[in-house]
């Protein structure tokens, strides 16, 4: 009987010295990543034992997003469109672990769509065009240049503008032109760079 006392103390004692977890500080929000640019969140865990904590970042999917640490920011950047989850450990000296998830959407710097593509001909001669496109921007950027293709013929570079986060414009061009065109497709390519 004295015995089990005597063990049930012993483990008591032990139980009490077991490193404890960093505490996070907040529930993770979802968090955005751009494709080829890294992005910067703040992490944030406690240490109940005041101990310093490093931290480390994987990625379920490194062909959608990678990620890294650096001091406390998470650093994502986005590879290609989709959805991945990053988690994130904080590791005390103690060797106290705590681990949290965080799900990244990555997504591209601008999304545009072409929505109307008519090339007609002219009645002299030449083609008719009317083009109605719009671009969203899912972070700043700057000098926003949008070069068109008609058909497979090249209709130039429309003047720079900048762009906010969230911002939404529409294009509607109507013209003539004096080739005619191979097909009755229309392309844009964007050049842009991301602000900040």
């Amino acid at each position: 009987m004295w015995y089990r006392r005597v063990l049930l103390a012993a483990m008591s004692a032990m139980a009490c010295d077991s490193p404890v977890a960093p505490l996070v500080c907040d529930e993770p929000l979802p968090v955005y990543a751009i494709r080829e640019y890294p992005m910067k969140y703040e992490i944030c865990f406690d240490s109940p034992g005041g101990e310093a904590l490093t931290y480390t970042a994987k990625s379920s999917d490194t062909v959608v997003v990678t990620a890294d640490v650096a001091d406390d920011m998470l650093i994502v950047t986005g590879q290609s469109v989709g959805e991945a989850l990053v988690t994130v450990t904080a590791r005390a000296t103690s060797g106290a672990v705590r681990t949290v998830d965080y799900h990244v959407v990555s997504r591209n710097a601008l999304d545009g769509e072409v929505t109307k593509c008519v090339m007609t001909p002219a009645v002299d001669e030449g083609t008719d065009f009317d083009l109605d496109y719009w671009l969203r921007a899912n972070v700043d950027v700057v000098n926003v240049v949008v070069r068109v293709t008609l058909g497979g013929i090249d209709g130039g570079a429309r003047s720079p503008v900048d762009m906010r986060q969230g911002q939404l414009i529409d294009f509607y061009e109507s013209g003539w032109m004096r080739d005619t065109p191979a097909g009755h497709t229309c392309r844009l390519d964007l050049d842009y760079e991301v602000s900040g």
